[in-house]
Formats: structure tokens, sequence, C-alpha cells
């Protein structure tokens, strides 16, 4: 399948994947240059954040290469002609912590490219935490 023809739902299942290879460039490419994310923050509230760049330098710093967290996809579906939905479980490994956690998208897929992301996330704090420390 070309990536002309990729459904919405293969488009966001190939950027878990990109992520899941710690392949930052493959996982730029299916993002908007003008993207919109809301981003989860500790306390529960979400922090926007807007352009491709700005959201990938969210990504680099949480060191995927090194750390190698485990996105897992739950449950994805389709919302409408341009949303998708999915549920994913988070694991991952750093400074002798471990993070187990849930995180449900709203993505909106426009032009073959992640347009905007919606993020909440089941355990905030301790997703801060383990991050930050």
């Amino acid at each position: 399948m070309t990536k002309a023809s990729q459904s919405n739902i293969e488009i966001v299942r190939s950027f878990i994947e990109a992520f899941n290879d710690g392949d930052l460039p493959a996982m730029a490419e299916c993002l908007a240059e003008d993207l919109v994310a809301d981003v989860t923050q500790s306390d529960g509230s979400t922090q926007q954040v807007n352009g491709r760049d700005a959201y990938m330098g969210l990504i680099k710093q949480l060191d995927i290469p090194k750390v190698q967290p485990k996105l897992t996809i739950t449950q994805i579906a389709e919302i409408s002609a341009e949303q998708v939905m999915l549920m994913i479980e988070v694991r991952a490994s750093r400074k002798g912590r471990k993070l187990h956690n849930f995180a449900a998208y709203l993505v909106t897929v426009q032009h073959q490219k992640m347009q905007q992301i919606w993020m909440v996330e089941a355990l905030p704090a301790e997703s801060d935490s383990f991050w930050s420390a």
C-alpha cells in the first residue's frame, strides 16, 4: 500500500511504530508541519503545542533510543472521516524506575498527516515523575 492510499488508522499506527522503533524522522513524517497537539500535564491539565518541530522537541526530551519505551495500541477506532481515537498502554524503564500507564488520543488526520492530537493520560503525575527524574 502506498503512502498516498494509507487509511487514517494506518497513518496513526505508523506513528506509534516509529515511536517504538525510536525512529524520529519517521515519526516527524507522519505529522503535519502546522500540527496542534494538546499534551497532558502532571496536574491533568493540557498544554497546547503548536507545530511539528515543537512537538518533536518534546518527544526528543524522552530520549526514546536510550529508554526504549513501549507503546501498545489496546484499541483503535475511526471516529469520523478525519478522526481516529486510540488507547495506548505505556511501559518504560529508566534509572531503576518503571512506568506503566495508559493514555487516550483523539487524532485528526488531513492530507495523510496527523494534523491535531488531543491526549489524556490515566496517571499524569506518575508519568511526569518518571520522565523528569
